[in-house]
């Protein structure tokens, strides 16, 4: 090997990696934009529901009809 086709790898390389790393942008950009827009929908749904609070009622009939004394020591 000489020095030119030492040259004419290395140069080969570095254009291979410049692409490499300009497809991969392109394709990261598309991902980005795409999860900041599910992003944003998220958010809008968040405030929607921080907007109006959920009611639970919880009814517990273990001890329905049975009269518990609470002045007693546990």
């Amino acid at each position: 090997m000489n020095g030119l086709e030492i040259i004419y790898l290395i140069g080969a390389a570095a254009v291979g990696v410049l692409a490499g790393m300009i497809i991969e942008l392109s394709i990261d950009a598309q991902t980005i934009a795409d999860l900041k827009q599910i992003n944003h929908k998220l958010r809008l749904e968040n405030e929607q529901l921080k907007k109006k609070p959920e009611v639970i009622e919880i009814v517990d009939r273990r001890t329905e009809g049975q009269e518990i004394d609470y002045s007693q020591k546990w």
